[in-house]
């Protein structure tokens, strides 16, 4: 068979004569005058049509999932993306944890908090004032007594009084998101650009400053009436734990920080007793 198809190509450009003999009919003989072009062409189409046939019909039937199975490969992908997603909200619920336990203990006054002040806070802190001296005695009937200190009375005016709502949005942009809680997007998202500095929308004391894969920088304040306010997806921070801030402060600048920022922006919330606000409530442009 390998002579034959060699003498065919070999003879390709001409025409020629195919004789079939029959051995059982010796006297009989059939006679073909063929062109091996020919021959050889209708060969590749006759193959090239039964290949796409073929194609066709494992791609068009079930008989293409023995080959490959598509339905695999989208479980699969799935799958990979529940993953990434767990391991982002797993972060992120260890994120509010422990948020909500610096809230809770510093609702509970349960921990001494050392906070820092400066001269902007000189008018909260009259040393006329015999009940604001940091040599103020406290005496009770029972003898003893408390020295107050001068941080605690400070944190005491600063905190008293009641936040001055409607405020400005704390950076200047253009509003992308907004409070959609049924999506459990608590706050606001607002787009600037790179190094926009992040305004303190009132009075307060920083109770939170870190960096989370998620979120870049985020930084928390905690103000009277139970209110506290979280900034996200900062590059910076200019406060930390324990700082006194008064409305007006720089917190930090914006950048594109985190696993789940697409761009440069702020992520804003703010929460009252323990509850997620609509912060476009609360202010004003």
């Amino acid at each position: 068979m390998i002579d034959l198809l060699k003498k065919l190509f070999e003879q390709r450009q001409k025409k020629i004569t195919v004789i079939l003999l029959d051995d059982s009919k010796p006297d009989e003989d059939n006679s073909y005058r063929v062109y091996p072009n020919g021959l050889f062409g209708m060969i590749l189409g006759i193959s090239t049509v039964f290949a796409i046939f073929v194609a066709l019909v494992f791609m068009l039937t079930p008989l293409g999932g023995l080959l490959y199975s598509t339905d695999d490969a989208e479980i699969r992908a799935q799958i990979m993306d529940v993953t990434e997603k767990a391991i982002a909200l797993e972060d992120s619920l260890r994120q509010r944890d422990l948020q909500l336990r610096e809230m809770k203990n510093i609702i509970r006054l349960s921990i001494d908090t050392t906070l820092a002040m400066d001269q902007r806070f000189d008018n909260f802190f009259d040393p006329n004032d015999p009940f604001q001296n940091s040599d103020f005695i406290n005496f009770e009937q029972t003898g003893s007594f408390d020295r107050l200190s001068q941080n605690e009375v400070l944190f005491s005016n600063v905190s008293k009084a009641a936040p001055d709502f409607p405020a400005r949005y704390p950076v200047q942009g253009s509003l992308t998101r907004g409070y959609l809680p049924d999506d459990e997007h608590y706050g606001l998202d607002i787009a600037t650009k790179n190094n926009e500095p992040v305004i303190n929308i009132a009075d307060g004391s920083v109770f939170n400053s870190s960096w989370t894969i998620n979120n870049g920088y985020v930084i928390s304040v905690q103000h009277s009436e139970g209110v506290v306010t979280t900034y996200k997806h900062l590059s910076k921070l200019n406060k930390k734990e324990g700082d006194l801030v008064l409305k007006g402060d720089i917190l930090g600048e914006i950048g594109n920080a985190g696993v789940l920022s697409t761009g440069p922006h702020l992520h804003f919330e703010i929460w009252k007793n323990g509850v997620p606000q609509n912060p476009e409530v609360y202010l004003i442009k």
